[in-house]
């Protein structure tokens, strides 16, 4: 491929610019757009590289010239008997490297385009500002990931994770270096490489040292960070996954707790604009959610009946503060729920539809958002849910069979609704890898939580099936197997096999259960 770059472009949202208006960028939508009631459809990257396939417009040049050679009578119309060599040259393809693959890889699957955004939106500016050893190679292992079906590629990919991790390591020991934009970009991109070849029993791995990593770092790089758009991204991006790697992975990281870090996080609440705010207040609720996890998992292994009671009580009041959170929401996080596909998309529609219904979001962004909120609460309930058992189980009280069934009706609400969400993530034209990662542990979560033979349950199966033999994400693969599995390894804080023998039982008195 011949390709180019065009520069930076307007900045503006689709609307701003069609009305030449001065456009805010507002998250997740801006003034103009919400003042007339428009969707808005995000903005342009002003460092987002522009490649543009020139292979087509070369070679229609070149063979425009060679043609009017001919026609002018120029050397060209010589015959090849004549022995003189022709004016113009075939045109030759230089052969395209398995590097060049794996940066066009990165930018087509993880950055994208304006119109389709990825994952990395923070990497185009990095790679042209800051491109470190460690950046470039960790960006290079990811992208070569995505090239596996070619057999030599993967030692490849693991060559280019290694030389990363030495750059990286190198990067760290250096004081001013380790506090880079760059560096902490790459520290990111290696725990994406551990999350895509791990299986989930083997998350306490490479993955945890890398996020665990990138958050002490956030502690090192203090305010100056959140003063620039990629380092509030690459901010937001890391306690989230710090946080989730806690509450979700049950890997015990509690960096998030640190007053520098909650400091930070006010700092940068500050600098976001009213839609965006929300972000930020589902954040502090999952710091709560991981608070709360911990002493489950404490009250359980001391079987301290009492403490769990008050822990239930807590688990209710942050439930509720979570659907107050819900019900704030503007009109700019709203999605639409569509309850006749067949109006909307064609009988081929890949993936299956859950229950035939599915949601439309403003962007996949959005969505994660909603999905995070969805998988907070059943892990909420799910806690709630597990000790009430112990305590009907124990002490028989009416009041724990109500609780019970109002958990379970919460669980297998959000697990509908994420199993609901998932088709757009497929259909949303925002690119594959960068969109199809976010949904796996929601999806896990709701498959793990929903009752046995639930819907829900078999759906959430089959769809991480798909994932990962499509895209050969072995985290999609291991959560798959996992759930098929009749005793799985529970990953719900204060869970264990007694209790969810019990559950299977108890769910058959849920209201409505067959």
């Amino acid at each position: 491929m011949a390709g180019v770059y065009r520069g930076k472009i307007s900045m503006g949202c689709a609307l701003c610019r069609k009305r030449r208006l001065r456009c805010d960028r507002g998250q997740p939508s801006c003034s103009q757009c919400l003042r007339v009631k428009q969707e808005c459809f995000g903005y342009r990257d002003p460092d987002t590289l522009r490649v543009y396939d020139q292979s087509a417009e070369v070679a229609s040049k070149a063979q425009a010239r060679y043609c009017a050679g001919r026609q002018c009578g120029g050397p060209s119309q010589q015959s090849p008997t004549e022995g003189s060599p022709p004016s113009t040259l075939p045109l030759i393809y230089s052969p395209i490297s398995d590097d060049q693959r794996a940066m066009s890889f990165v930018i087509s699957y993880y950055i994208g385009t304006d119109q389709h955004r990825g994952l990395l939106l923070f990497l185009p500016s990095l790679l042209e500002n800051d491109p470190s050893p460690a950046l470039k190679a960790s960006a290079k292992a990811v992208g070569l990931l995505g090239m596996t079906a070619m057999p030599h590629v993967k030692q490849r990919a693991r060559e280019e994770y290694s030389i990363a991790l030495c750059a990286t390591n190198s990067a760290l020991r250096d004081p001013t270096t380790a506090i880079s934009d760059s560096t902490l970009g790459a520290v990111l991109l290696l725990s994406l490489y551990e999350l895509f070849t791990s299986r989930p029993t083997e998350m306490g791995g490479g993955w945890k040292d890398h996020a665990q990593g990138a958050a002490k770092l956030l502690e090192l790089r203090g305010e100056e960070q959140l003063n620039s758009p990629v380092g509030l991204e690459l901010f937001t991006i890391v306690r989230f996954q710090n946080v989730i790697s806690s509450v979700f992975l049950r890997l015990g990281s509690r960096i998030h707790n640190s007053p520098t870090i909650a400091a930070l996080s006010q700092i940068a609440r500050s600098k976001r604009n009213e839609h965006a705010r929300p972000i930020e207040t589902l954040y502090n609720m999952l710091i709560d959610l991981n608070d709360i996890a911990i002493e489950v998992d404490e009250a359980h292994l001391q079987s301290d009946l009492e403490k769990q009671q008050l822990l239930i009580e807590r688990s209710i009041l942050l439930d509720a503060r979570l659907q107050a959170w819900m019900t704030s929401l503007g009109t700019a996080w709203s999605y639409k729920v569509i309850d006749d596909p067949r109006s909307h998309l064609p009988k081929s529609t890949y993936p299956p539809i859950y229950d035939n219904r599915y949601h439309i979001y403003h962007g996949v962004s959005i969505a994660t958002m909603w999905n995070n909120y969805r998988q907070t609460r059943i892990v909420l309930n799910e806690m709630v849910r597990m000790m009430a058992l112990r305590r009907w189980r124990l002490q028989n009280l009416p009041q724990c069979q109500q609780i019970i069934y109002q958990s379970t009706g919460i669980i297998e609400h959000m697990a509908g609704d994420i199993c609901d969400s998932i088709p757009y993530y497929f259909i949303s034209g925002e690119v594959g890898f960068g969109s199809i990662y976010r949904v796996l542990w929601p999806l896990f979560i709701a498959g793990r939580c929903a009752a046995a033979g639930s819907a829900a349950k078999e759906w959430a199966t089959q769809i991480l099936d798909l994932i990962g033999n499509i895209t050969g994400i072995q985290q999609a693969i291991g959560m798959s197997h996992l759930l098929k599995q009749q005793k799985p390894a529970s990953v719900i804080p204060g869970g264990d096999l007694v209790t969810e023998t019990i559950f299977n039982k108890a769910a058959r008195l849920s209201p409505g259960s067959d």
